[in-house]
């Protein structure tokens, strides 16, 4: 499913790419801050209850715009998707601390995005390096990674600051698909083309 999705996207973006949109190449910098909303497939510790995480996220991709709708290039950033605390025994709770459990990310991913006036839609696709830690409140019990594919779509509306710097709503989806693991984001982000030519 995961590749059907890519390929038609990747076809319909080339099929477009035809048309120049202008005749200037760009190197361009989004910038993007996020609440996030975490629905996981499966409890994320055991003996908490299953339900939506808040976290939030900080992300920046950076495309090379060669003159037409489709750009490409990287994407990374910082996603704190979960923290929770464990429930200990009641029989034990008074002799250790309370121990919380943090699951976060950081996107390794290659971009690709079609832009037309104040729209941009775009999606990355990738590794997320996942990190788990578990603290008890004196230092860290155990921290662990994991490498995850993952796939980041996003659509952003532009409204101009300068001639080449906007401002405005992006919305951002991303699914990790081993922890089966779903966020929505809200964002604000700010885009520079730091490079014309």
């Amino acid at each position: 499913m995961i590749v059907l999705i890519v390929i038609l996207f990747f076809s319909s973006a080339l099929s477009l790419a035809q048309e120049p949109s202008d005749s200037t190449y760009h190197v361009e910098v989004t910038m993007t801050a996020s609440p996030a909303l975490s629905a996981f497939r499966n409890p994320r510790v055991p003996g908490i209850a299953n339900t939506p995480a808040l976290g939030y996220g900080f992300f920046v991709r950076g495309l090379w715009h060669p003159g037409r709708l489709l750009a490409v290039g990287l994407m990374s950033g910082y996603l704190s998707i979960a923290r929770d605390e464990i429930p200990v025994d009641g029989a034990l709770s008074a002799e250790f601390p309370q121990p919380t459990a943090e699951l976060t990310a950081i996107p390794l991913q290659i971009a690709i995005s079609m832009q037309s006036k104040s729209l941009e839609v775009g999606m990355g696709v990738g590794p997320y390096l996942m990190m788990t830690s578990v603290d008890d409140g004196d230092g860290v019990l155990a921290h662990a990674k994991r490498a995850e594919f993952g796939i980041t779509l996003f659509g952003f509306y532009q409204f101009p600051l300068t001639d080449r710097m906007t401002i405005g709503p992006e919305l951002r989806v991303l699914y990790m698909g081993y922890r089966g693991i779903l966020s929505l984001m809200p964002s604000l982000s700010i885009h520079s083309d730091v490079l014309r030519y």
